[in-house]
């Protein structure tokens, strides 16, 4: 039920705070709505049939769905108010803003004056520059406008004021919303239509003092940099906006703005450009160092893996291992045990230990396709290596139809893909003439989204 989900979530102040807040008969005057929860305080954690409520609530009435249901839906009403209210008061600026349009309804001229002044002041101590605060600063400026314009209409209004706060807001908003969308469709192949794009992006250009502001630059350069995978230019860029502006932003929106500069080098990386393995392990130590990483002490898998894999390939093989052993606990315990033998699996293939990388790799039981994939390209390399060569032949054709299942890789399908091709073509290298190991060689060296070329490539050496 959705209501007990939700009180479940609830902390221990939170708790205390909404009973009060149900005790409160401005908000609540319902005796049996205070009694529902009580019980629910008492007996949290406990199994509790729905009918052992209802006893101790109406002890005289006989059970009826509807009478519970609408007993129910009171209390997640009353919940939700206070859940909306808690928010509110965490910010000061909003609670001022909507303070100073309820003196200005009550004509309180003097007091609403002081208030949206108060707002602006409050807007202006935070630390953040994000699209949240543009917004707050358009939203404030249009009560000032339309105060005055209401008020008195030959008096000089703060119209252009509002008009460039709006325009901040807007562009700023889109291109946030252009680099989220582009890079759902490269990763998810999940496609959305972000209108006025080509307008923000001129006007931009156009414009070189937008720029200036922390919200606009960095989603600018970030929509420049991963929309032409090759502009190594907007990727800099985007970097020294990132060094410049980032104490500007809350860190869970830190967290996704490298999320989305690193997504930029691991797909150059995956494309055949190995010196952006450097890059972008340098960023995930930036966003390790400044915490960004642990969002309420967890770790996405993914970032766990690619430090893992950056680590290996750069031959920091001590620091990777203490990473691995470091932050495993803050894994999703789902990942946890996969992830970690799959990392040390890794490990040991980097640093040439074959015999123990495969006991690793072989307790990898997942069903998240990243890491199984990552896993079983692993042990193909091992098994040719090591000229095992009927496990090898199996392990290719479950690849090759598990890649005919999965719908969710985007464009490193293809990349599998030449993974399976390619190595089948290792295969008949001990028949094949000089000419055709030439021809197979420029076949790997002009695949397209290939990161393995480098290891094929060895293979026929």
């Amino acid at each position: 039920m959705k209501l007990f989900d939700v009180l479940n979530t609830l902390e221990s102040r939170e708790r205390t705070r909404f009973h009060h807040y149900l005790s409160t008969p401005f908000f609540n005057k319902r005796r049996d709505v205070q009694l529902l929860f009580s019980i629910w305080l008492e007996m949290r954690g406990k199994p509790f049939s729905i009918r052992e409520y209802w006893q101790r609530i109406y002890p005289k009435q006989e059970y009826s769905v509807k009478t519970w249901n609408l007993l129910t839906s009171r209390l997640f009403k009353l919940l939700e108010d206070f859940i909306a209210l808690v928010e509110m008061r965490k910010n000061k600026t909003h609670k001022k803003f909507f303070l100073a349009k309820a003196y200005r309804k009550r004509k309180k001229e003097k007091l609403f004056k002081a208030a949206i002044k108060s707002a602006g002041v409050e807007l202006e101590k935070q630390n953040f520059r994000d699209t949240d605060y543009l917004q707050g600063q358009h939203d404030l400026s249009f009560e000032k406008y339309d105060y005055v314009s209401s008020s008195n209409r030959k008096e000089k209004t703060n119209l252009q004021e509002v008009s460039d706060h709006l325009d901040a807001y807007i562009l700023a908003a889109k291109l946030r919303q252009a680099c989220y969308a582009l890079s759902r469709e490269i990763v998810n192949q999940e496609k959305c239509e972000v209108g006025l794009l080509t307008e923000v992006l001129a006007y931009v250009a156009q414009h070189p003092k937008s720029q200036k502001i922390p919200a606009i630059a960095i989603y600018y350069y970030c929509y420049l940099a991963i929309s032409s995978v090759d502009s190594e230019q907007n990727f800099l860029r985007l970097r020294e906006a990132i060094s410049a502006y980032q104490h500007y932003f809350p860190p869970s929106e830190m967290r996704d703005i490298y999320t989305l500069a690193i997504n930029y080098t691991i797909r150059r990386l995956n494309t055949g450009s190995p010196l952006f393995g450097r890059e972008a392990f340098e960023l995930y130590l930036l966003i390790l160092e400044e915490g960004y990483l642990l969002e309420d002490g967890i770790m996405l898998e993914s970032a766990f893996s690619n430090i893992v894999f950056l680590a290996a390939k750069l031959e920091k093989y001590d620091w990777a291992r203490k990473f691995i052993y470091d932050y495993q606990k803050h894994l999703k315990p789902v990942f946890q045990e996969p992830l970690f033998h799959f990392s040390l699996g890794k490990l040991y293939y980097e640093q040439g230990h074959l015999e123990e990388s495969l006991q690793q790799l072989i307790q990898v039981e997942t069903k998240a396709s990243f890491l199984l994939l990552g896993a079983r390209i692993l042990q193909l390399k091992i098994y040719y290596k090591l000229e095992e060569f009927t496990p090898l032949e199996s392990l290719l054709d479950s690849l090759r139809v598990y890649l005919q299942r999965s719908k969710d890789l985007g464009y490193r399908k293809q990349h599998y893909n030449n993974i399976l091709i390619f190595t089948r073509q290792l295969l008949q290298l001990p028949v094949m003439t000089k000419s055709e190991r030439a021809q197979l060689r420029q076949r790997i060296e002009s695949a397209e989204i290939f990161a393995e070329k480098d290891w094929f490539l060895e293979q026929i050496s």
